[in-house]
């Protein structure tokens, strides 16, 4: 449940298994299936016909509804947790607060006390298809099928128009390639609502598998029509049109799932598929670079989740998340370092370092000075030297690159900004002095150039290969 479910909006407390929700991974796709409610559900206490509202319920717990919320916002789960029970204590029937504890437990990784919410929510409101069809969710979440596709038969046994239930059902039959039961069930959610993109993209995908290309891409299309930037749809029509040999349309597709989503490696993969069958082969090589730095990534982030207490997993995701040019995501992460360990002046000097990146000089200079209070080291005066040379203080920018024993071209504008200044002052031997420096920089930089070069060998061969 990639939402909340109590996200309080036109005073209506949404479910959980909302229009953004995705499923587990069917492998057989390569895609995510969307696991969905209808475009808006509310909360049932009796029933799918009766839509609480949070006026609805007691003034104590309309509070602690809100309480709860605002904590799940914040990414506070045990605070809402505990004002869920609060809400309980006060309305112990309820069955929907117990059916939102639930989806909390979820959140916070307590499944098994999920699993007894939404149970108890079934047993207070046996009649209410929604509750089958969240816990039915859940279970196929945790890996139980069986069990699962019993609570979707059940939602659609007291309402056989549920559309997320049925469109639930028809994902269940998607992992078993069963593509005929999964094109009906998704037939009759879209019957159920016109609307539901979701079951729109999931029946595209069946007919897809069912080789009925055409059907497959006018339901894709209608899925975009109702949700322009829905990206799994762009990323099925690109399927389509592979399997169609229209790569250049394949291309399009998976661009624009790129463009919505340019961190996910399955848009990425797709699209290098498209450019090697165009034989644009300099284009699918930088895309496997990327596919490359998002592996690094992925790997990066389970041990970053798996030693959360320990700065050094955050500070070299964040270091790897810099040479991808995600500069925001870097401050996160350098952030999260010094929450663990507050004062860590390797997090201070790459905080530092993205806020330069983002433009944002003052904190970065910030963030650089307590590094370098903390410990003097030559990464930090190097960036402060770079920050001083974006604030235009040369004379500062050159104090900064000499402690730090740096010596390259910005070093050399450094000096030649300086003399500049120099001039302006009217101090013509330092600006003279300031000048050759500058020369003498660039002088050591080629000798070095040259010494790196390798030594020229008669013409046509080259020392590294074998001779035959």
């Amino acid at each position: 449940m990639r939402r909340f479910a109590i996200a309080l909006g036109s005073l209506l407390l949404t479910t959980g298994c909302g229009s953004q929700s995705t499923a587990p991974e069917s492998r057989s796709a390569g895609i995510p299936l969307s696991i969905s409610g209808q475009q808006t559900q509310t909360v049932s206490a009796a029933d799918t016909s009766s839509k609480k509202t949070l006026s609805q319920f007691p003034e104590a717990v309309q509070q602690l509804l809100k309480k709860a919320n605002s904590a799940v916002i914040a990414g506070q789960n045990g605070v809402a947790i505990e004002a869920l029970s609060q809400s309980i204590g006060v309305s112990p029937d309820d069955a929907s607060l117990f059916r939102m504890r639930a989806d909390v437990y979820v959140l916070h990784g307590e499944n098994a006390s999920a699993r007894v919410d939404f149970s108890t929510a079934i047993r207070l409101a046996p009649d209410n298809a929604d509750n089958y069809n969240y816990r039915g969710y859940f279970l196929m979440s945790q890996g139980l099928p069986k069990e699962a596709a019993e609570d979707f038969g059940k939602a659609i046994q007291l309402n056989p128009a549920h559309a997320a239930a049925l469109n639930n059902r028809g994902l269940l039959a998607l992992t078993n390639q069963d593509y005929r039961s999964a094109e009906a069930d998704f037939s009759k959610a879209i019957d159920g609502d016109r609307k539901f993109a979701d079951a729109w993209n999931n029946r595209g995908f069946a007919r897809l598998k069912l080789k009925q290309y055409e059907p497959a891409l006018s339901d894709l299309q209608q899925a975009l029509r109702i949700r322009e930037n829905y990206v799994t749809a762009f990323n099925n029509c690109g399927l389509v049109h592979m399997e169609q040999e229209k790569y250049d349309d394949a291309l399009t597709a998976f661009s624009r799932a790129v463009e919505l989503e340019p961190m996910d490696m399955r848009w990425l993969s797709h699209r290098r598929a498209a450019l090697l069958k165009l034989n644009r082969f300099v284009e699918a090589q930088k895309e496997g670079a990327k596919l490359e730095w998002l592996e690094q990534l992925n790997q990066l982030s389970q041990q970053a989740s798996h030693n959360a207490q320990n700065p050094s997993a955050w500070i070299v995701r964040g270091k790897h998340l810099m040479n991808g040019s995600q500069y925001g995501a870097a401050i996160q992460d350098f952030t999260r370092a010094l929450i663990v360990s507050p004062g860590n002046p390797d997090a201070l000097t790459g905080r530092a370092a993205a806020w330069m990146a983002t433009g944002d000089l003052q904190k970065a200079m910030l963030d650089c000075d307590e590094s370098i209070v903390l410990r003097s080291s030559q990464e930090a005066h190097s960036l402060r030297g770079d920050l001083w040379m974006l604030l235009k203080n040369s004379d500062n920018a050159i104090n900064d690159f000499e402690t730090a024993g740096r010596f390259d071209e910005q070093v050399a504008v450094a000096y030649e900004n300086r003399a500049n200044d120099r001039r302006e002052a009217g101090q013509v031997d330092d600006a003279k002095s300031d000048l050759e420096r500058a020369k003498e920089i660039r002088n050591a930089m080629l000798d070095r150039e040259d010494r790196s070069q390798p030594p020229q060998t008669a013409e046509g061969f080259d020392p590294g290969s074998t001779v035959k």
